[in-house]
């Protein structure tokens, strides 16, 4: 690579300097069409620039996760590769870009903008609002605690080219606890609203005011005495609307809507529109049809005359608007002459039919149209230019398939292509929707991905693009284990059905189309395949419920031959109701370890054995008397020591050994004192050539520091843990080394501080 790069830049180089190009401008660094960004990239690419911007840092592959099961923790349980191509197989449904919860959308078709030209925010959390910075950015809110590895809570700043802010931050709250629903720019200052009961160290709460450059407080602004979540903000003439959920604000019984002075914070006593109950959800500054300021109110409200929807003039004056709907209206727009309302509502003006979503006059409140054809309700609508975005929990449009979010054509209200494809549904208070140029919106939500693909609990990933191929079968279970040798991939699990084909729990795929092998190893019951390895002759295979392969008797452990992939006679027997959980081979022997009280038949040789490979005779190895004291989960081997991982407290005869431990080969005996102790189960271990060694499990610690919560990793050569935190939020059950990069995969939503659905890519550096 270093050579192909030095080739690169000396012939950019010479092209710039024999056609006396100029540097490429990156005003846009987000404009992936520019001919400055194409020459960028290569510049950055080859100077190995990897200074912050919206430019690639070259590693090209957005990586996907995986997302939503039928039941059960989602996640990756298995990974290995072959080729150019990583395998994948776990609990899942869906495949999508891992992004967060805010994402950069092509408007033509709802795709997401790659993070080659556009780096996902990856926001651990939802965002439920985000609003012009006016200067190509964005202002975020929501209930988050990261962005792009970044600690940022509920609130944070986007800058022109897809990058966090990094001197825009607010404190975190001591609770946790805080959720921003609403923000205005005004001038110097961000108004912050939402659900907070102080700010830092102030006792200021559901309302501030920022400063839009730092983040800090501005003390100078205070709306007193406010009892309730603020949801919303807006402005005309020089002041501030605040609707939300209060009961009391500025010291005043006032429900649900209030105007406040923008210099301080003081409550405008003459402003006096009358809800009964409920909350303010959402404001709007439209226009009647004479062009005059109405400002437009929905919730779950009641008032006299008036529910879920009113209109009011600046001075709170109540219009004659009244769309009267049924129930809860959510999110309120105009287009032209039209008064769009999307909520939870069946009915409009008193009994006509209108599912979720309606256009009314400006002026009465009458419907114009009613016959949109929404399955569930809607969270959010927005407007921007000739087109209307929908979010919510709907599945259709106008008989058109669209989950969670759709637009339409305004000038015919046709549903458009705008096909984002969420994983799941949007509930309120919804989405924002942003203009963010060049055929591109800015959209928050409160799932984790777009543009999802169905993946049955297996898919082959692409290395380069970080995408899943196409063509791959789909399991109807999910898959715990797989193994590659040659041109086969070894699977195991709990399936009983591969792509039509029947196949119990085992299965072999032959490569590189991945099509289910003619070959059936018949198991049983209905055991669970949990662990898979080879050696030059034979696959090892071992799990729970195992009790025949073939037709043969095999108790937890059994192996086929790589010749003609008939069952071995190598048959340790672990023992009826036994699991063999994770199989080891090093030189001459096979280790087994697992839930077993017996081997070759004979009693006393419990959770961990070595046996020969020929025909799984037990070896005596470690001893009879000093063996883990409970179930052993998974074994790694390097520099001439086993890595132990499960749950178990002792080793007996030799004392506390808290779910890990090493084994020297050299000396046949245990490493005391024990180099690695977790404070829950391990899971998973893994050993790689530059001495690093995985634990991965349901641990919050590791030698006692809560760094290591769910993985950390020891160095054999240091005998200390790497000093590195990944910020994975829950099991690590699989990984693998591949082209300088390691491959993380569990059960975890969340790895390096960002949203990453089950899988993600690390140097260890992050």
């Amino acid at each position: 690579m270093g050579t192909a790069r030095s080739k690169i830049l000396t012939y950019v180089l010479f092209c710039i300097v024999l056609f006396q190009c100029k540097p490429p401008e990156l005003s846009n660094a987000c404009d992936g069409k520019s001919k400055g960004y194409a020459l960028g990239s290569l510049i950055r690419f080859v100077t190995g620039d990897r200074s912050p911007s919206c430019l690639p840092s070259f590693d090209f592959q957005d990586l996907w996760g995986v997302f939503q099961a039928p039941s059960g923790d989602v996640g990756v349980n298995a990974i290995t590769s072959y080729n150019d191509q990583i395998i994948i197989g776990g609990n899942f449904q869906l495949m999508g870009p891992s992004t967060g919860s805010a994402v950069f959308l092509q408007t033509s078709n709802g795709k997401v903008v790659p993070s080659r030209y556009c780096r996902y925010l990856k926001i651990v959390g939802t965002t439920l609002i985000a609003i012009s910075d006016g200067a190509g950015g964005f202002y975020i809110g929501g209930e988050f605690y990261a962005v792009q590895g970044e600690a940022r809570y509920a609130v944070a700043h986007i800058l022109p080219g897809c990058q966090v802010d990094r001197v825009f931050k607010v404190p975190r709250d001591v609770t946790d606890t805080r959720i921003i629903y609403s923000l205005y720019l005004n001038g110097e200052h961000l108004y912050v609203g939402g659900d907070f009961t102080s700010w830092g160290d102030t006792t200021q709460k559901y309302l501030v005011r920022l400063n839009r450059y730092t983040g800090d407080i501005d003390p100078s602004f205070s709306v007193q005495n406010i009892d309730s979540t603020v949801f919303d903000l807006d402005t005309i003439f020089n002041s501030l609307y605040v609707c939300g959920g209060f009961s009391q604000i500025g010291g005043i019984t006032k429900r649900g809507i209030a105007k406040v002075s923008f210099a301080n914070g003081a409550v405008d006593t003459s402003f006096n529109p009358s809800i009964t109950t409920g909350s303010c959800l959402d404001l709007h500054f439209g226009t009647d049809s004479q062009g005059s300021p109405n400002l437009f109110i929905v919730g779950d409200f009641t008032a006299p005359s008036r529910n879920y929807a009113l209109s009011v003039t600046p001075d709170g004056t109540l219009t004659s608007w009244n769309p009267n709907p049924n129930a809860q209206v959510n999110s309120v727009q105009q287009y032209q002459d039209k008064i769009y309302l999307g909520g939870g509502f069946t009915t409009i003006n008193g009994g006509t039919v209108a599912s979720y979503m309606a256009s009314v006059n400006q002026n009465t409140g009458v419907f114009i149209t009613n016959n949109y054809a929404l399955d569930a309700y809607v969270a959010s609508l927005q407007v921007i230019e000739n087109t209307l975005y929908i979010s919510g929990q709907f599945t259709t449009v106008k008989g058109i398939p669209r989950v969670s979010m759709a637009s339409l054509d305004l000038t015919n209200e046709s549903v458009t292509t705008f096909d984002p494809n969420f994983e799941g549904l949007i509930s309120n208070p919804g989405s924002s929707i942003l203009p963010a140029g060049n055929g591109v919106v800015f959209v928050t939500f409160d799932r984790s991905t777009v543009n999802v693909v169905r993946r049955n609990h297996f898919a082959v990933i692409d290395e380069y693009t970080g995408a899943p191929i196409e063509g791959t079968p789909n399991f109807d279970y999910p898959i715990k284990s797989m193994h590659v040798n040659g041109n086969r991939l070894f699977v195991g699990g709990t399936f009983t059905n591969i792509g039509g084909q029947a196949r119990t729990s085992f299965a072999i795929l032959d490569l590189p189309h991945y099509q289910v092998s003619s070959t059936n190893t018949v198991l049983s019951g209905s055991p669970e395949i949990r662990t898979i390895s080879s050696d030059e002759s034979k696959v090892y295979a071992g799990g729970i419920g195992l009790g025949t392969v073939n037709g043969q008797t095999r108790n937890g452990v059994f192996a086929l031959n790589l010749s003609d992939l008939s069952l071995s006679t190598w048959n340790p027997d672990l023992g009826s109701g036994s699991s063999g959980e994770s199989i080891l081979v090093v030189n001459d022997l096979v280790w087994i370890g697992g839930s077993f009280t017996q081997i070759n038949g004979v009693g006393g040789y419990q959770n961990l054995q070595a046996v020969d490979k020929l025909n799984g005779t037990r070896m005596n190895l470690p001893s009879s008397s000093n063996l883990p004291g409970g179930l052993v989960y998974s074994l790694a081997y390097a520099n001439s020591k086993i890595y132990i991982g499960g749950f178990f407290s002792s080793i007996t005869g030799l004392g506390t050994f808290n779910n890990a431990a090493v084994y020297d080969l050299s000396s046949q005996s245990y490493l005391q004192p024990n180099p690695v102790s977790a404070e829950n189960m391990v899971n998973y271990v893994a050993a790689y050539p530059d001495g690093n060694v995985f634990y991965g499990g349901s641990f919050v610690n590791i030698n006692g520091d809560t760094k290591f919560n769910t993985f950390g990793v020891y160095q054999t050569y240091t005998n200390s843990m790497y000093q590195w935190n990944a910020g994975i939020t829950n099991v690590v059950y699989s990984s693998m080394f591949k082209n300088g990069r390691y491959y993380l995969a569990g059960i975890f939503s969340v790895a390096l501080r960002e949203m990453n659905g089950g899988i993600v890519r690390t140097t260890l550096t992050e």
